[in-house]
């Protein structure tokens, strides 16, 4: 990891973005109901980890138990980094539905009230970033973004996104060096919602997914990066070959 640009582990996307990750920038991957987009931005996050980064999970659509399975099909053991203080996770879908964890790097808002969770989001997401070391970076994934939109509200989601990027410019967030990944569904929010999200991040890869008659492709458009020198960068990725199955 190199100031100013951080690798993401894999060649072909840091190429793309001209790169890698803006340090403490914005990555958003949008993808669609079909796609796999979601999984880049976990393999992303578990390089990240693997190369020293503190790893943040702000959950909000699945219960915890769910998070770890989709986890562990990537290869990342959320209990085994957890333990390890290589991670941790702002849970609020368990915050809201009253899910109680005993994990020790799991963090929770108690006594969920709608008015009072976004303050008490912040200060929670400032004590969590407090414990990583000095000297190593942060990389937070949120999962997902239509979570937030479905389960919160847009209002909920528009302030949270808004106080997480002022929070980053002041006090001690301010000096660490944090890198944030959403994962994004756009087919499950509005397009006024797609548009304000893809103008804000300082890095946007859009997944599109195909049925052809050879069978099931994914384009995906590097649509943006705020690194000088950057040009729009489109790629097919054939994922499953048409075959033929007799089951009637």
């Amino acid at each position: 990891m190199i100031r100013g640009i951080i690798k993401t582990g894999i060649r072909e996307i840091d190429e793309a973005l001209r790169g890698g990750l803006v340090n403490r920038g914005t990555l958003l991957i949008s993808y669609d109901k079909r796609s796999l987009g979601w999984i880049l931005g976990l393999k992303i996050f578990k390089n990240l980890i693997n190369y020293g980064a503190v790893g943040i999970i702000l959950s909000t659509t699945l219960p915890l138990s769910k998070l770890k399975l989709r986890a562990k099909y990537l290869g990342i053991d959320i209990e085994q980094e957890g333990k390890k203080g290589n991670l941790y996770i702002i849970d609020l879908f368990g915050s809201r539905y009253e899910i109680p964890q005993a994990e020790l790097y799991v963090y929770q808002i108690n006594d969920w009230h709608d008015e009072t969770a976004l303050p008490k989001l912040i200060r929670l997401y400032r004590e969590v970033a407090s414990k990583a070391p000095k000297n190593k970076p942060i990389v937070v994934i949120v999962a997902t973004l239509e979570g937030l939109y479905h389960e919160f509200g847009e209002d909920f989601m528009n302030k949270a996104i808004k106080a997480s990027l002022a929070s980053f410019e002041k006090g001690e967030l301010k000096e660490l060096n944090i890198i944030t990944i959403s994962l994004l569904n756009r087919e499950a929010v509005p397009d006024i919602i797609n548009a304000w999200l893809y103008s804000i991040n300082d890095q946007v890869i859009e997944f599109t997914s195909h049925i052809t008659p050879e069978g099931f492709e994914e384009t995906i458009l590097i649509l943006k990066s705020s690194i000088p020198g950057f040009k729009v960068k489109c790629y097919t990725m054939k994922i499953a070959e048409r075959e033929s199955i007799d089951i009637f």
